[in-house]
């Protein structure tokens, strides 16, 4: 009898030993995931500005809706995704080419969120690639 409870007790002990090193696997790589995938966000200058070229264009936009007010609203709404806001107007310079700066400047974590936010379909009607994000010559 002693043998049997000593056999299945290992068993047991065995198993749970396992299922503990299992968690504790899991958990590392949980973690290590986290620190791998995590935003973070440098320190910028608050008086330092990012200049915005962006080339857009539109498809069955509803009437009365320009190129400019669809390209602002989309920046307007990507802005809340950032820390900068817009300085200044929209400067149209033809063949679809907009130029706008913000300040403060962005890092590296906010240049993707807000790249991604613009070229991303959210004014329906307009298409926006960005041509560079970068702070002013």
């Amino acid at each position: 009898m002693k043998n049997l409870l000593s056999g299945r007790a290992g068993k047991v002990l065995g198993r749970l030993l396992l299922g503990v090193v299992g968690l504790g696997v899991g958990a590392l790589l949980v973690s290590a995931l986290r620190e791998a995938t995590l935003s973070t966000h440098q320190s910028i200058d608050p008086d330092s500005t990012i200049e915005l070229t962006v080339h857009a264009r539109s498809h069955n936009a509803e009437s009365g809706q320009t190129l400019p007010e669809m390209v602002q609203a989309q920046l307007l709404t990507c802005r809340l995704e950032v820390t900068s806001d817009i300085v200044g107007p929209l400067r149209y310079e033809g063949d679809g080419r907009f130029r706008a700066l913000f300040a403060p400047s962005m890092d590296e974590t906010n240049r993707r969120q807000f790249r991604g936010c613009v070229e991303d379909f959210v004014i329906d009607g307009v298409q926006i690639d960005v041509l560079s994000l970068a702070e002013p010559e």
